[in-house]
């Protein structure tokens, strides 16, 4: 895999990425939060809990623990520097799935 065209189409598919305004939009973002760690940190904890609920959670249990969620980090969710970052880190998680979803699609994977 490694070696010859496929490791220089990797590397141009990464490149690509990596000049796409949703990686470019998001590495702002992380950067600009970065500069508050307190906020920052805030803003891991909710992501880590929000991940653990995605990936667990499933019916009624599923809403109540987004919504107590909601409510516990509703103060950080208000201010405008975790929304943008939280937006744009959505965005570019978005295209990241749209275009694995479109590799597997092209490529018949059973």
């Amino acid at each position: 895999m490694t070696e010859g065209h496929m490791y220089r189409a990797v590397t141009d598919f990464i490149h690509e990425i990596k000049e796409s305004q949703e990686f470019k939009d998001y590495r702002t973002q992380l950067a600009q939060i970065k500069e508050e760690p307190k906020l920052y940190e805030r803003v891991n904890e909710f992501r880590q809990k929000n991940y653990i609920i995605q990936h667990t959670e499933d019916g009624r249990d599923f809403i109540e623990r987004l919504e107590e969620l909601e409510k516990e980090f509703e103060d950080v969710r208000a201010i405008p520097l975790v929304d943008d970052f939280l937006a744009a880190e959505l965005c570019f998680c978005r295209m990241m799935q749209e275009i694995n979803e479109m590799i597997w699609d092209e490529i018949d994977f059973q």
